[in-house]
């Protein structure tokens, strides 16, 4: 259970020695136990049933979502209302299946293992002729598996530079203007991902998904890779900082309430650690890293 149910091996070796960057469709390779692991009837069942945890259930329509009020009872999830949403045509969005779906927690482990990365899998139910989430970009690469039905994928070149976490995210922009700019372009690519193809889409293409024009529900899992960068070995390496003793000493009050004081605390805390950085043991640094890679759980959507 890993990458290798996603991919066939030439592709796995692909995207081990070289990330993808560009958008690409493959088939699930033979053999892959993903469609006997997760299905549409499963999906719907736990929110036919109220058996999904309510927390994570999210009811969307046009890129507007309901409050969970609208869909909970008591905290939990009240299957009398999703169906009332399912018939006007809202989408739903299942978070973190990894947390609380043992094969996928496992597939998710298996895929953190072999790649260093973090993962979460998210479902989207979407209903025939309706829109969930629209024109938005991701912080993180998603790998798009097909369960059910078809859906439309407009997908735009990157209008930010290496977005990551926080930063450049698309729900922290004016995206109105950019939106009318968009539609007035046209897409650079338009896909119809159909049942038990796999789309790749990297951070920072935006992308309007929809099944608009289709006679059948669309169902399909996102699996959210969480990248590492330069800055997670960075912010690893100052957070190991703290072994430096002058790093830990107590700056005056009057250092930090003073601008002038305060620049010369920063470029003095700056030159110790730029010197401890440099007697990082690179070797023994990386095994424990590695093993932080490989284990650690994140914050939700970071």
């Amino acid at each position: 259970m890993s990458l290798r149910m996603l991919f066939d091996q030439e592709t796995y070796q692909d995207m081990m020695t070289s990330w993808p960057t560009e958008p690409a469709v493959h088939d699930l390779p033979e053999g892959s136990h993903l469609p006997a692991i997760v299905n549409a009837k499963l999906l719907n069942t736990y929110l036919d049933t109220g058996c999904a945890p309510a927390d994570e259930i999210n009811v969307v329509k046009d890129g507007a979502a309901r409050h969970p009020r609208a869909y909970a009872t008591a905290g939990k999830l009240d299957p009398a209302r999703i169906a009332m949403w399912r018939e006007r045509g809202y989408s739903f969005q299942i978070r973190n299946l990894d947390r609380w779906y043992p094969p996928l927690h496992a597939m998710c482990r298996a895929i953190q293992q072999e790649t260093g990365f973090g993962c979460y899998v998210t479902a989207f139910i979407t209903p025939a002729g309706a829109q969930g989430l629209d024109y938005h970009w991701d912080q993180n690469i998603g790998i798009v598996y097909q369960v059910a039905g078809v859906k439309t994928w407009q997908i735009w070149r990157p209008v930010v530079e290496e977005p990551h976490r926080g930063y450049q995210a698309s729900n922290t922009q004016p995206l109105a203007e950019l939106v009318e700019q968009l539609k007035a372009d046209g897409p650079d690519l338009e896909i119809e991902l159909e049942p038990g193809q796999i789309l790749v889409l990297p951070r920072g293409w935006v992308h309007n998904p929809h099944a608009l024009d289709q006679t059948d529900d669309s169902v399909h899992l996102t699996f959210v890779i969480r990248e590492r960068t330069g800055f997670w070995i960075g912010e690893k390496l100052a957070k190991a900082a703290i072994e430096s003793t002058p790093l830990r000493r107590v700056i005056a009050p009057a250092d930090i309430v003073s601008e002038t004081a305060l620049a010369a605390q920063i470029d003095r805390a700056r030159s110790i650690l730029v010197d401890w950085l440099g007697k990082v043991d690179t070797e023994s640094f990386g095994a424990e890293l590695l093993d932080t890679a490989r284990s650690e759980l994140e914050p939700d959507y970071n």
